[in-house]
């Protein structure tokens, strides 16, 4: 018991089904009994505009990936048209988990903020902006909907800022019998929650017909506990930090009693 501290506990992953494995694995492995439901999908984009930047690339100094979806989807159609060794700008990833896939994916990673979130990158960019001659160009790669404190606080810096849409999330068909049919049936242990979309997502398809304060709750981060809390939710576990290996090890600490769970909020990944 004492390494398998989630032995028969329930916990529920609401995030996209084709990151779910990983998550999965990790709680897994301390004894817990993962299920995936999914309440969002990832929706790839393929516009001109996307084409444009591709083909554009390497005018700009810096890319900034904010997820790894962002990544994947947008690196993945460069690849086809650039060897990775070309790329000239320089590459920003929000957190280890995204510079991990960046990474395997060939591309190089020159920058990892220490506060994983657009604040964080923020704090770093604003060191590199004074002293240069230039107008520094920005390519954020994104999701259709996110926050706009990113590009719009890098253009107040003096960046020249290009945001471009490379996927959108939606909801994934059959999710709603599924999630109501588990939250009805035999309680789980806890819910977990990977970005606001997840949060905003679950209240969707959940709707009002359940007691949600009879439940447990993870968050990954300030900005997704934030959104919890903001639609009644109270978060119990929070990450120290914005990786999948720091919640499943909140998770385990909340269940083994060994520390509280909420003391110092992660960044989102």
């Amino acid at each position: 018991m004492a390494n398998k501290p989630l032995e028969n506990r329930t916990i529920v992953l609401t995030r996209a089904a084709a990151q779910a494995d990983e998550f999965a694995e990790m709680l897994s492995n301390l004894g817990a009994r993962p299920v995936a439901v999914p309440v969002i999908e990832i929706c790839p984009l393929d516009t001109p505009e996307i084409h444009r930047s591709l083909r554009e690339i390497n005018t700009y100094s810096w890319i900034i990936f904010t997820s790894i979806n962002g990544a994947e989807i947008f690196l993945g159609k460069l690849k086809d048209i650039l060897n990775p060794g070309d790329l000239r700008p320089r590459v920003c990833a929000i957190g280890p988990g995204t510079s991990r896939q960046i990474e395997r994916m060939g591309f190089p990673v020159h920058m990892v903020p220490k506060i994983y979130q657009a604040e964080g990158i923020l704090e770093e960019f604003s060191e590199k902006i004074s002293g240069m001659a230039d107008i520094p160009s920005v390519l954020i790669p994104r999701a259709l909907q996110a926050r706009e404190i990113l590009p719009e606080t890098l253009k107040k810096m003096g960046f020249a800022v290009k945001v471009v849409p490379v996927y959108r999330t939606a909801f994934p068909s059959g999710s709603v019998t599924e999630l109501r049919a588990l939250l009805r049936g035999s309680a789980p242990d806890m819910i977990t929650f990977t970005s606001s979309s997840t949060v905003t997502n679950f209240m969707t398809l959940v709707g009002k017909t359940l007691n949600l304060g009879s439940y447990k709750y993870a968050a990954i981060g300030p900005v997704t506990a934030e959104t919890a809390a903001k639609a009644g939710l109270e978060i119990s576990v929070s990450a120290g930090e914005s990786t999948l290996e720091s919640l499943a090890e909140a998770i385990a600490e909340y269940f083994s009693g060994k520390a509280p769970a909420t003391a110092g909020f992660g960044f989102p990944d």
